[in-house]
């Protein structure tokens, strides 16, 4: 966090602007981790769901496309 703080100062400065707070950075870089979790367990249950559908198939089972829709969309929530 500090080093991200320091190079996103650098960076500010070296454009004409002020440099940003420790405090406003941390605010950020919190939720952009958080967007980032967030992405990465709706790819996880994307995958799954893929998986699941594909093994269906492949059993030879009827694939609802509905329940398939509900369930990507209900996906990261």
């Amino acid at each position: 966090m500090a080093e991200t703080c320091r190079r996103v100062a650098a960076v500010a400065e070296s454009f004409g602007l002020f440099r940003p707070s420790y405090a406003h950075l941390r605010r950020f870089l919190v939720e952009k981790r958080e967007n980032d979790e967030a992405a990465r367990a709706r790819r996880a249950e994307l995958r799954k769901i893929a998986a699941d559908v594909y093994f269906e198939a492949m059993r030879g089972f009827v694939i609802d496309a509905y329940e398939v829709a509900d369930r990507v969309r209900e996906a990261g929530r």
